[in-house]
């Protein structure tokens, strides 16, 4: 008997009855751990480029830095209770496998979390919200070396899924990272728009806008690209329920959405007009969280889906 996909197709087996690939059981762990794991370097990106004396930009230094740490603390939770097993976290952090992007991508995680929590705890002793001196074991120069792990990790997400024999994934080896860096930085500055969106800092809600703008435009080219690229290999990303979905609720409500209510603002400058600022940013910093999530999803059931298809995966990606 046929196996039967989450959308009641049958799969497509070969003639022993079964999918020639074994399609990987990841679930919505895998989904929300990649998310927060790019929202994560992005914040660490964004705390960075904040360097202005502005209360705007003081803000969000300090809710980047805040940001970074919570996720660093949060990410290893879910994969380790994706794991199952906590020891198997452990095991992972016996050696370093410069070839294994699994490997890397935990050692880059740890580092990260090794700079972002002196970061969070010096930033509370500078706002008084710890003894003063604190702030002593988180210089500001860390915030280069924490940007760098970030930048690492927005990648590594996309880089995780390309390393694999999932014909969908293996054909977007360099697309896949892009989306996953573009994205990430979209998310990040959709989060910390959310978090400024009530406070008197209209320049850094619109420098967020623009960057997000710019983001999503970088991502929806790299996907459309992709599009063409990837041929029959890309079908179960762009095709069927599936792909109807990534594209009302990635590209048309995550990418042009926020586009379109914020280019009259970036055009013409006009973050003064802060109380019509505060919906169309609430609005548009949720469409684009939504669609970074949307992505990450459609990539891993996509993929899924690339795995049973016998079709494809008989033959290596170029």
């Amino acid at each position: 008997m046929a196996d039967v996909l989450p959308g009641g197709e049958p799969t497509k087996t070969t003639y022993y009855g079964r999918p020639l690939l074994k399609r990987p059981h990841w679930d919505r762990t895998v989904t929300i751990y990649l998310f927060l794991g790019g929202i994560m370097g992005g914040s660490a990106i964004l705390t960075l480029l904040a360097d202005g004396e502005a209360a705007g930009e003081r803000r969000l230094a300090r809710n980047g830095k805040y940001a970074s740490f919570l996720l660093s603390v949060v990410a290893p939770g879910i994969l380790v209770t994706h794991l199952g097993r906590p020891e198997r976290f452990h095991h992972m952090m016996r050696v370093v496998k410069v070839k294994s992007p699994m490997s890397l991508g935990v050692w880059g995680l740890i580092a990260f979390s090794t700079i972002a929590a002196p970061n969070a705890v010096a930033e509370a002793a500078r706002n008084g919200h710890a003894p003063r001196w604190l702030s002593a074991v988180g210089p500001r120069w860390l915030n280069l070396p924490m940007a760098l792990l970030g930048a690492f990790i927005m990648s590594y997400t996309g880089v995780l899924l390309s390393a694999t024999a999932i014909p969908l994934w293996a054909k977007g080896k360099y697309h896949i990272p892009a989306m996953s860096v573009c994205s990430a930085l979209a998310g990040a500055c959709a989060l910390h728009s959310l978090l400024l969106a009530r406070s008197s800092a209209p320049e850094t809600l619109t420098r967020l806008a623009k960057m997000g703008v710019f983001a999503s435009l970088a991502e929806v080219v790299i996907v459309e690209n992709f599009r063409h690229y990837a041929g029959e290999f890309g079908k179960p990303m762009f095709e069927g329920a599936l792909g109807q979905r990534f594209r009302n609720l990635t590209l048309l409500a995550g990418s042009v959405a926020p586009l379109v209510l914020n280019g009259t603002s970036i055009l013409k400058n006009r973050a003064n007009q802060r109380e019509h600022s505060v919906s169309r940013t609430l609005v548009s910093a949720a469409l684009t969280l939504i669609g970074g999530y949307v992505l990450r999803e459609t990539l891993i059931e996509a993929g899924k889906l690339s795995a049973d298809d016998p079709t494809v995966s008989s033959r290596q990606p170029r």
